[in-house]
């Protein structure tokens, strides 16, 4: 049973958080139906439980990227609308760990934070990482590898996914149908998808070839991150 006494919700629930309001989290180990459906949402979306905390972003000192945070909290404050209508984004910079990662996991969790209450333990979105998908899915040719089915299985009923770090090398051509295959069907079924990668749109079309460049930046909403390496300042 999904207890308060584990409850990883507590810091942003608005019900706890709101002494004016009874919550009976605060003195009984109780059964949150709010939990134990965010629960199961996180865990078909591959994220790791560190991954399900709200993280805060910060501008560095030259706030270098604060038109880029407007536009991703004005799509992340309409989420659910985002989602519906199917649309794209390839979040990109060279810079590490200045939140292209973090701004996708984000929208994630502020779509499961719109529509937990009418799941039904089904998948609805997933996190992919590139670069693994690729490693696993040779591994897949000689014995069934549990990661490469689990995505194969439902990341076209996924209503979200995340790819990211797209680019980190160059692909064969297995690893090229392979990619272009599950994209090219979430793109003829109009699922929305988040790319995050250091390179940018130029750069990724010589890596990659045209015919996954266009399904991948031509049919997003483009943001640049310029700032600096933002991990350890929250």
């Amino acid at each position: 049973m999904i207890t308060s006494n584990r409850c990883w919700l507590k810091d942003t629930c608005k019900k706890y958080n709101d002494l004016s309001k009874e919550c009976d989290c605060r003195y009984n180990d109780t059964f949150c139906i709010k939990l134990f459906k965010l629960d199961i949402l996180y865990e078909k979306s591959l994220l790791t439980e560190n991954q399900r905390k709200r993280v805060k972003f910060v501008l560095d000192a030259n706030k270098s990227d604060r038109e880029e945070y407007i536009k991703l909290q004005e799509i992340e404050n309409n989420i659910e609308e985002f989602v519906s209508e199917g649309h794209n984004l390839y979040i990109h910079s060279y810079i590490t760990g200045n939140g292209k990662t973090a701004w996708s996991i984000r929208m994630i969790q502020s779509y499961f934070n719109k529509i937990w209450y009418k799941s039904d333990m089904e998948c609805k979105a997933l996190f992919i990482n590139v670069p693994k998908f690729l490693l696993s899915i040779k591994d897949n040719i000689s014995s069934k590898n549990e990661y490469v089915e689990y995505i194969k299985n439902n990341v076209l009923e996924a209503d979200l996914v995340v790819w990211d770090e797209v680019g980190t090398k160059g692909l064969t051509q297995f690893e090229h149908e392979n990619l272009l295959s599950l994209i090219n069907m979430r793109s003829d079924m109009n699922k929305s998808n988040i790319y995050t990668s250091n390179m940018r749109p130029d750069e990724l079309k010589e890596l990659i070839g045209d015919r996954l460049y266009s399904r991948i930046v031509k049919l997003s909403t483009e943001i640049e991150f310029k700032g600096q390496d933002k991990r350890g300042l929250v």
